[in-house]
């Protein structure tokens, strides 16, 4: 596919990236948080994750409403500035942790909006900045698939306490279905994470157990539309290729599925959550 550029295509994000991709369901969010206290956490002290590769923020701002203080790593400025504009003109590049005090995103103090602390700053999976053995955690929700994974996995083993927790989520739509396989081809979405195919962590990583839960993403047409718009493919993508890609998308869902604008689609979605110990004594 043509590409503008080699620029991170994720600086190429709009607006519409925070609010029409998918969060994570509680079920995911919960068996991540499971597995961080039940690895040994001193007592009284807070669930401290790393969400490598946060993006906008959607695992960040699940993982703090539960309490879990959070270090929300991204490359991206154009990811960084609308998480942080989530918590309303903070500056990205003084790395300093959301306290009690911080207006959350509907004017409301961020010690009453959700309970964790926040902290965003510039980095990688493979150089996240982070301290050794800082993080009882860390989490590549939807971003795994970016890193180099040699590279990562030591910085995980680095970062992450002996026994701490490593995990990576995906999102995917189900592909089982050929209607949804057909819409993710058409969309170069990149649902391509299989059950059977964990992520390659290096030792002393330990390997990974799955656990996943199906939902349902809702969308209008122009809303499925506008979710193929955040798409790297898309964001790399030409002029003219980005075009394309709409028109073929508009034709699919409106004259092929015949859907009307003002009807619901229900796109059948599984998440996998990957989750593995850092080995480590």
């Amino acid at each position: 596919m043509a590409k503008t550029d080699d620029v991170n295509p994720f600086e190429r994000a709009t607006s519409s990236y925070g609010h029409i991709r998918p969060g994570y369901p509680a079920a995911a969010v919960d068996t991540l948080i499971g597995a961080c206290e039940a690895s040994g956490l001193q007592t009284g002290s807070p669930v401290r994750i790393a969400d490598i590769g946060a993006g906008t923020g959607k695992m960040t701002f699940a993982l703090a409403r539960r309490e879990v203080d959070v270090v929300a790593v991204e490359p991206a400025r154009a990811m960084r500035d609308q998480l942080t504009g989530v918590l309303h003109g903070h500056d990205v590049a003084d790395n300093s942790a959301m306290n009690e005090g911080d207006p959350a995103a509907d004017g409301t103090p961020w010690h009453q909006a959700h309970s964790g602390l926040i902290r965003v700053i510039d980095g990688t999976g493979e150089r996240t900045t982070l301290p050794d053995r800082s993080v009882d955690g860390a989490v590549f929700a939807q971003s795994w698939h970016w890193v180099d994974a040699h590279e990562a996995s030591a910085e995980l083993a680095r970062i992450v306490r002996p026994g701490g927790v490593v995990a990576a989520v995906f999102n995917q739509m189900d592909v089982r279905m050929p209607w949804v396989h057909r819409l993710t081809r058409i969309m170069r979405s990149g649902d391509v994470h299989r059950p059977d195919k964990p992520p390659r962590w290096d030792p002393p990583i330990t390997p990974a157990t799955l656990h996943t839960c199906r939902w349902m993403h809702v969308l209008l047409p122009e809303q499925v539309m506008e979710l193929a718009r955040t798409r790297s493919s898309y964001l790399r993508a030409s002029t003219a290729m980005r075009k394309r890609m709409q028109r073929n998308l508009h034709w699919y869902l409106y004259e092929h599925l015949r859907y009307e604008s003002d009807q619901w689609v229900s796109i059948p979605v599984v998440t996998m959550t990957w989750i593995a110990r850092n080995g480590l004594n």
